[in-house]
């Protein structure tokens, strides 16, 4: 197999937990049974992250540089991003992994959404000064980017810190 291939097969496919595409009746029987293990939940949630990330990344507007650019890498730092989430997360999908992403993502989603509005207003203020209209786009594929990168490495922070004992 192409080495190329095998890292992001290795990601998207568990070794012991098979990937349901299309039929749900094996995952509702293990639902059921309660025989769902926690851990089997990470080849789709690995999978539903890569997804989003592509038709956000590509679904809007037309395809420039800069766009594909930052499409890119807000692909690529979302899988090193959940991958870091899972180390922070003592190495594993379980351990409330899924209740802490969304939980404390939320928080990290709020707080980034607060900090948007003055960075976004100097950041995009100083592109416009600096470079007019053509310095927007760069600068909104950088901040995507930054702001990409400062999600996944908050959030994991705050999962690192869930997994401490009480003091």
């Amino acid at each position: 197999m192409n080495h190329a291939l095998k890292f992001p097969l290795q990601i998207l496919l568990a070794k012991n937990y098979p990937v349901q595409f299309l039929s749900a009746e094996p995952l509702i029987e293990k639902y059921r049974n309660g025989t769902f293990q926690e851990e089997e939940v990470a080849p789709y949630f690995m999978a539903y992250v890569i997804l989003m990330a592509l038709a956000s990344a590509f679904a809007w507007g037309e395809m420039t540089a800069w766009s594909f650019a930052s499409g890119v890498a807000y692909i690529m730092i979302t899988i090193f991003g959940v991958l870091h989430l899972k180390k922070q997360n003592n190495e594993s999908y379980g351990n409330g992994f899924l209740s802490k992403y969304f939980t404390l993502g939320w928080v990290i989603t709020f707080r980034m959404l607060l900090l948007s509005v003055p960075v976004g207003v100097v950041f995009v203020g100083l592109a416009s000064i600096a470079g007019g209209d053509d310095a927007l786009e760069p600068a909104f594929a950088i901040l995507t980017i930054a702001y990409t990168a400062l999600f996944y490495w908050w959030l994991g922070e705050l999962i690192a810190e869930s997994n401490q004992a009480p003091s």
